[in-house]
């Protein structure tokens, strides 16, 4: 099917083709058939947001942008490489006439597996395809061409992206260029109104700046989208955001319920965000679901009767998901009313709290207020009737004891503050206290051995003797050993010198002369002593081994890490065969790094690196075999195992590099 082809009828269904598209998935800029339409909406609403072109409720603006999408052949972004000449896919797109498995498992691998999306190849890394794909689309949006903005929001450029130069976000951009349609495109993909740029201003005061009445109030009914749907779902009206008013709550027909209220009161602000989400959802759900069994043409086709599972989601919180389709529509009616009352409560608190705060700066900024130049109370007093004065006073007192509590509450959030700042404090400085510790044990371990090796170069050995194998040195001077304590149920190992015998200590029993050392009585000491100095001096690589083997033992460790690098981008595209010729160069320069190593100094970290290299060739193929077989979950598992035994194996190199290149 070429490019041509696809864009000579737009007003058909963009998956199967079909007539009759009487549905359109607003995220993915495409029209579907009812058919089609069922698959999309079992897949979930984080995949495809479907909505009704004939029943459901648009926004012209919103309405107006998918339609340009579509007729702009927004869905070869979806099915590039079936369209690409010379394709190695060899998929072909399903007909209406197809039944509805295949077109469950095309529509599954098109939108959710994202199988034949456009993919650019960058060479750089994440965070610089991200800043380039933000200022792509930040240039993007002030330009009516729809289709590019929505081609790098598909490539996964962020609507909220913060340009360091310009200063501002792309829908600041939008706003300024009154681009009304890239405005609703980037409201699908979450862009944020209330994101300030680098003068503080939000696009909603560009907006208003501009006296763009039609912005304006499309930016304020995406603010308050939830609720608005909450007021809609419990009265079938919504709020005038232009008089003001923001909130809609019912007049009658429903009441708190107060062990639920408190409930949700005590929940923190980010699980009640979670929960207003979920619940949304949910409303979504029963709303297209109402408008679903009312067409004629869907009465064959399976119904979706509770949430799809999100797989960016914890299994606690899809199983949170699915149990709301149990309540009732009164018990969830319920619930939202409870959710649009702590809502407004909540924000209330926050605005009291911004208040607040915003008065005591000013009251800090200002060092000299002027008390005169205001009118006393009684210049403005007018004379009131006794019920005027009670009533007064009642509203004085309540709105006093508003204020105070909400002081008390920002009062104790202060409080908490500052005691928590106070113990990093503490932490910190203990921190401090204890690598000054550590820097002053490290000198002295460096004077101690600066002595011991002076010792060692200073004493002049007979007989051809050297350094601690000098029979001499031996019977003549003190044995070094380490010394461990234990203090605070703590273990601290103190690098002293703890002399075992002294020349002319007292003898502990009647055969010991004070002359110190006998050399014929001790011989056999001596001899074991020189035997265990033998074994010390063939075991320490890191002092003893020739300048030719480390270098030898570093060029096997850099070999390995090379491999390692390269087997890491490999498993990035498991289907080809690279990743399992990577596997076995790893262990090809793990098994020269073992012939290098001598078995007694390195024995137990070669063992422990040949065991781990052996389970690599099994989960790079097993990898391979699940990426050919499309099979998600066995990719997330080979790929994570193969991510474990790259970064164990990188580890114990590590330790070997740094053992050895220390005492190069």
């Amino acid at each position: 099917m070429s490019r041509t082809k696809s864009r000579q009828n737009v007003e058909v269904c963009g998956d199967c083709g079909a007539p009759d598209a009487t549905w359109a998935s607003v995220n993915k800029g495409i029209l579907l058939c009812t058919e089609c339409c069922s698959i999309h909406r079992s897949l979930g609403r984080h995949i495809s947001q479907v909505k009704s072109l004939l029943k459901s409720t648009w926004n012209s603006n919103q309405l107006n942008m998918v339609c340009t999408l579509n007729n702009n052949g927004a869905n070869n972004i979806w099915e590039h490489a079936l369209l690409e000449n010379g394709s190695k896919l060899l998929k072909k797109k399903p007909s209406p006439k197809d039944p509805i498995s295949a077109k469950q498992e095309y529509i599954k691998a098109k939108h959710q597996q994202c199988i034949y999306a456009f993919r650019e190849n960058y060479e750089d890394g994440l965070l610089s395809v991200e800043n380039e794909l933000g200022k792509q689309l930040h240039a993007s949006v002030r330009t009516p061409n729809l289709e590019t903005s929505f081609r790098l929001l598909a490539l996964g450029a962020d609507s909220n992206y913060f340009h360091d130069e310009k200063g501002s976000t792309p829908l600041h951009v939008a706003v300024k260029s009154d681009q009304r349609l890239q405005v609703e495109l980037l409201l699908v993909y979450g862009g944020d109104p209330t994101c300030p740029d680098n003068q503080g201003r939000t696009p909603l005061d560009y907006a208003r700046q501009a006296n763009n009445k039609d912005m304006m109030s499309r930016l304020i009914e995406s603010l308050y989208e939830v609720t608005d749907m909450f007021s809609y779902y419990l009265s079938l009206r919504k709020p005038d955001h232009s008089t003001g008013v923001h909130f809609l709550m019912p007049s009658a027909g429903f009441k708190s319920n107060p062990a639920s209220l408190a409930k949700l009161q005590k929940l923190q602000n980010s699980v009640f965000e979670e929960l207003v989400m979920d619940v949304y959802d949910e409303v979504d759900r029963r709303e297209t679901e109402s408008i679903w069994l009312s067409c004629a043409d869907t009465t064959d086709l399976n119904d979706v009767p509770f949430l799809p599972s999100d797989n960016t989601l914890s299994t606690t919180r899809n199983q949170g998901r699915q149990k709301l389709a149990r309540f009732s529509t009164p018990e969830l009616k319920s619930l939202v009313y409870d959710i649009l009352v702590d809502t407004q409560r909540r924000q209330s608190a926050d605005k009291a709290s911004m208040i607040q705060l915003r008065q005591q700066s000013e009251i800090e900024d200002s060092d000299d207020p002027l008390y005169d130049s205001v009118a006393e109370d009684e210049d403005y007093a007018v004379p009131l009737c006794k019920d005027e004065e009670v009533t007064s006073t009642n509203n004085v007192d309540s709105i006093t004891s508003i204020s105070t509590d909400s002081i008390n509450k920002t009062n104790q959030m202060l409080e908490q503050l500052t005691k928590q700042l106070r113990n990093s404090d503490n932490t910190i400085t203990d921190l401090r206290s204890e690598v000054t510790k550590l820097r002053q044990c490290v000198k002295d371990l460096q004077t101690e051995n600066f002595e011991l090796k002076n010792r060692m170069t200073q004493k002049p050995f007979m007989n051809g003797d050297s350094g601690f194998d000098s029979l001499e040195y031996i019977g003549e001077n003190q044995v070094l050993e380490p010394s461990h304590g234990i203090s605070n149920g703590k273990t601290n190992i103190e690098y002293g010198l703890r002399l075992r015998r002294p020349i002319n200590q007292r003898p502990t029993s009647m055969y010991e002369t004070r002359e110190g050392l006998s050399k014929t009585s001790n011989w056999h000491a001596i001899k074991s002593q020189m035997k265990q100095n033998e074994n010390v001096r063939n075991t320490s690589p890191g002092v003893y081994s020739s300048p030719r083997e480390r270098e030898n033992v570093l060029q096997c460790t850099e070999q390995i890490t090379r491999t390692i690098q390269q087997l890491c981008k490999c498993i990035q595209e498991p289907e080809k065969e690279e990743c399992v010729s990577s596997g076995e160069k790893v262990k090809v320069a793990i098994m020269k790094l073992a012939g290098t190593l001598s078995k007694e100094s390195e024995g137990d970290k070669i063992k422990s690196m040949l065991e781990i290299v052996n389970r690599l060739h099994p989960e790079c193929s097993n990898l391979q075999l699940a990426k050919i077989k499309n099979d998600n979950k066995a990719v997330d598992v080979h790929f994570t195992s193969i991510r474990d035994i790259a970064f164990h194996l990188a580890k114990l190199t590590k330790e070997i590099v740094t053992k050895y290149s220390s005492n190069s």
